[in-house]
């Protein structure tokens, strides 16, 4: 996408978000919306579908039901609260939210295991990865992708180095997170919906 068209296509997406706001009292409604359906915003529907079908026959699971864009990539805006209508820039990756619980399940074991080895885990990442599991997500950028104990985490990082030399969203970095279900994914863009909507009505 040409820069002036990626900008205008932001504005846009940003324009919507916020008459989405004030137009549902239900977060939910808008996750809905603006995430868990419609179009990814800073890439073209070609490579949206090609990124999802790629993603889907890698993991096994299925590219419509269980693979997501999420952040900044989807709206064209991040709705974190620490960059809250920050825009997607050159720095940003491509944040893909897989939905599974067999893939969350096989993930915690590994988990596990490396816990039980008593290998080193960097305290930062390790209160990191403790604060996503009480959400129902696992984001490998969390665990030791060199481990031999957790090589799911190492192929997720695999597959998105190849995506993003196969140039299939553009020549971002593609990076996962692995959530328990979709109520889990729901929830916690419901939450940061919420807190959109608390400041849209100051």
């Amino acid at each position: 996408m040409l820069e002036d068209d990626q900008e205008k296509a932001i504005d846009q997406s940003m324009e919507a978000f916020k008459a989405g706001l004030a137009r549902h009292s239900n977060p939910l409604s808008v996750v809905r919306e603006f995430i868990t359906h419609g179009p990814c915003v800073v890439i073209s529907q070609e490579q949206h579908a090609e990124l999802r079908e790629r993603v889907g026959a890698e993991l096994g699971v299925h590219p419509n039901r269980d693979v997501y864009t999420v952040g900044s990539a989807k709206l064209g805006f991040s709705i974190k609260p620490s960059r809250r209508y920050g825009r997607f820039n050159d720095e940003s990756d491509i944040d893909v939210a897989v939905v599974s619980p067999e893939l969350y399940g096989q993930l915690w074991r590994e988990v596990r295991s490396f816990i039980a080895s008593k290998e080193p885990w960097s305290a930062t990442k390790l209160d990191d990865f403790k604060r996503e599991h009480l959400t129902g997500r696992i984001s490998p950028k969390n665990l030791h992708k060199a481990s031999p104990l957790i090589p799911t985490a190492t192929r997720l990082w695999d597959i998105g180095r190849q995506l993003q030399m196969d140039r299939v969203a553009g020549p971002y970095q593609v990076t996962f997170a692995v959530w328990y279900d979709m109520d889990a994914l729901e929830g916690y863009q419901c939450n940061a919906v919420s807190e959109c909507q608390k400041i849209g009505s100051l």
